[in-house]
């Protein structure tokens, strides 16, 4: 990968989840290699046994019960706390041999019985090992997440800083809690102060949090304060200066925990008229007020008071998921932290990518640790079961969708006639091709190209289709980055429908032009025919009028235009149908005969016929004339024609009708000219010209 895509990867809120959990799950595994070089053996030990080592003939070691104590923060004095770790040492001597013990398997010494019993090296870490580092790194997953989504945000920041910190205490705390008798001074006295040192950032930071989520109470001064405040607790008893370790970290613990209790009330208090802040402390909170009361009522209060906990440390830590999980069921139903709804389905990426990495692991390891014929037995079943389910995870992960299927789906989207639909089915298709965790319409932006934007976390889509630009955002769900093969492939998606839109919109064109064609030629044409056969006495005539409009309607369905005319043929069929129509009215037609050179093309013949059929049409009915003068003229490549009539209807009101619409988009629709003229009782004037054929036959 280059080094600015690198770069880039790292800008991605999926690339900075999966930056934080490969953290935690290095640091979970170095806690785990350290728990499991320790010493231990099975069963479990109690207070007032003896240790006999050197196969069951050596001296015996009264155990204390004080040796077997889970928290040194718990031990009333720093004497009594030097004491232990000083026995801690002498322990892991005497295990690792440099006593009297020559490092063989211990016995142990039950009440009066002088026969030791045996112990077994115990290679299993205890259900509580587990149970801490469990929450550790799930408070810390949990944390990174919501911390991924929104960097640069004060409230994320600091809720991640709650995650390190709880992941490094629990964690801590599961080595040295879950001993099986003693740890070496050296790595128990760091283990204890990282332990204290993330209780005390943990609750820091909560703080810190509840200061200015929802509602900000408190200035950054404030904030500085609180940190410098702890620090130098932290500080103190760290080199045993505030009298006993209890006053150390469990006091420290429970101070932070009423804070935060108190903050809460106060954040209830403050967003009350504001209902998004008050949903985001209603779960928030309540899931803090729940984990946070439950942890000093059982962990932290019996301890400050001088008594011993309600409830194991390992088993305390768990009230700390449900403020975390608190905090992600309420981001599922409320947008917490500004965050929106996409980080779910980021979430869920990242840890089913990692669940896809940690079967082949255990695949890998569980092939390597059986029989051959199971082995056998395995490679059979994966290529029909394991595999095609890998593959579609990682489909659906990477969202990797065949161009074809894309293509298919564009010429889908096109015959779309509900815009609406269309526009859905649009951003929908880019859903399947990408998995983005995000799209929106782009408003007030007008760009005719796909461009990558934001360093490759978006991808802008122009208009098409009729539909708006959308912007299209975290591609993978939030795992990768646009790259120009997606742009290239958005580009082919973009010029396909542009075009389908294009070809639907000129089959549109078409049947609206045909059905345009079909009202003018029935209206002028069909009607001239039959108004003509309505002047009409003789049965034969109106046979004979009626068998040419039949004629004339198969004409039109058919659009059978026929072929290159002469001008002067033309001109002369029409004269004559005009005569007889006019004198079948009671009016006389005026059209001197002149000379007429060129041909007509189909089209512009159809034309001329019907716009001179239109004009007889409108003489007849609407001008109340007696006579019809008709003058042509060629000039040019062009046929110019005049007509007047001398009608008295004529109130000089200009009002386009169905005849004079559809001679001015017939002339239109080959290039020609239309104009139309009069005044109040004398008459109405039509004009129109329009081209010959380029090319002349004699």
């Amino acid at each position: 990968m280059p080094d600015f895509e690198r770069n880039r990867f790292w800008t991605m809120p999926g690339g900075r989840l999966s930056a934080a959990i490969a953290i935690g799950l290095a640091f979970a595994a170095l806690m785990i290699v350290i728990a499991m070089a320790q010493p231990r053996f099975a069963p479990h030990l109690e207070g007032g046994e003896r240790l006999v080592f050197n196969g069951g003939a050596g001296p015996a070691i009264e155990i204390e019960a004080a040796d077997l104590a889970p928290e040194p923060d718990n031990i009333d004095s720093y004497p009594e706390q030097k004491h232990f770790f000083a026995r801690q040492d002498d322990f892991i001597r005497w295990l690792a041999g440099d006593g009297q013990g020559q490092g063989v398997a211990p016995h142990i010494a039950r009440g009066s019985e002088e026969a030791p019993v045996h112990l077994a090296v115990a290679y299993r870490l205890p259900f509580e090992f587990w149970m801490q580092l469990g929450v550790g790194f799930t408070v810390f997953t949990i944390s990174a997440w919501i911390w991924a989504v929104r960097p640069r945000a004060l409230a994320n920041r600091l809720f991640g800083i709650t995650g390190i910190g709880l992941g490094i205490a629990a964690s801590a705390a599961a080595i040295y809690s879950t001993r099986w008798l003693a740890l070496p001074a050296s790595l128990f006295v760091p283990l204890a102060n990282m332990n204290g040192f993330g209780a005390m950032t943990y609750g820091a930071a909560m703080i810190c949090l509840f200061l200015v989520y929802p509602v900000r109470v408190a200035n950054n001064r404030v904030l500085a304060a609180v940190a410098l405040v702890f620090a130098g607790w932290f500080l103190l008893g760290l080199f045993d200066r505030l009298g006993a370790p209890p006053l150390e970290t469990p006091l420290a613990t429970a101070v932070q925990m009423l804070l935060i209790l108190l903050l809460v009330l106060v954040q209830f208090f403050r967003s009350r008229k504001s209902p998004l802040q008050r949903a985001a402390i209603r779960w928030v909170g309540l899931s803090t007020l729940i984990g946070a009361g439950l942890f000093i009522s059982m962990a932290v209060l019996p301890v400050v008071l001088g008594a011993e906990p309600l409830i194991d440390q390992s088993y305390a830590f768990a009230f700390f998921l449900i403020v975390h999980l608190g905090v992600a069921f309420g981001l599922r139903r409320n947008a917490l932290f500004q965050t929106e709804q996409w980080s779910i389905t980021m979430l869920r990426a990242v840890s089913f990518g990692f669940l896809l990495i940690l079967v082949d692991v255990l695949l890998i390891s569980l092939l390597g640790s059986i029989g051959s014929a199971t082995v056998l037995t395995f490679l059979l079943l994966l290529p029909f079961f394991y595999l095609p389910w890998r593959g579609f995870m990682q489909r659906w992960l990477m969202g990797d969708v065949s161009v074809e299927y894309l293509l298919e789906g564009v010429a889908h989207i096109a015959l779309i006639d509900n815009e609406d639909e269309r526009c859905r089915q649009w951003e929908s298709l880019f859903t399947r091709a990408f998995s983005p965790l995000q799209i929106m319409r782009e408003r007030g932006v007008d760009h005719d190209k796909v461009m990558i934007v934001e360093d490759g976390i978006g991808l802008y889509i122009p208009p098409a289709m009729g539909c708006p630009p959308v912007l299209v955002r975290y591609k993978a769900n939030g795992t990768r980055l646009f790259q120009t093969r997606d742009q290239q492939l958005s580009e082919r998606l973009v010029a396909l429908a542009s075009s389908l839109k294009q070809e639907q919109d000129a089959f549109k064109q078409g049947v609206k032009s045909e059905r345009s064609r079909i009202s003018r030629d029935l209206h002028d044409d069909l009607s001239a025919r039959l108004v003509s056969g309505l002047t009409l006495d003789d049965a034969n005539e109106l046979k004979a009028v009626l068998r040419s409009s039949l004629a004339e309607v198969r004409s039109i369905v058919s659009a059978e235009e026929g072929d290159r005319a002469k001008l002067a043929d033309v001109l002369a069929d029409s004269r004559a149908e005009a005569a007889e129509r006019l004198e079948a009215s009671g009016m006389t037609l005026y059209w001197p005969i002149s000379d007429a050179p060129g041909w007509l093309e189909p089209a512009e013949r159809k034309t001329l016929t019907s716009v001179l059929r239109e004009i007889v049409t409108n003489a007849i009915k609407h001008s109340g004339g007696t006579r019809l003068s008709v003058q042509v003229k060629v000039d040019e490549g062009r046929i110019y024609v005049v007509s007047d009539d001398d009608g008295q209807r004529f109130n000089g009101t200009m009002r386009q009708g169905n005849g004079i619409r559809n001679m001015s988009a017939r002339l239109a629709a080959v290039q020609g000219y239309f104009d139309y003229s009069g005044r109040a009782g004398t008459g109405f004037r039509v004009s129109f010209n329009l081209p010959l054929a380029r090319r002349w036959a004699a």
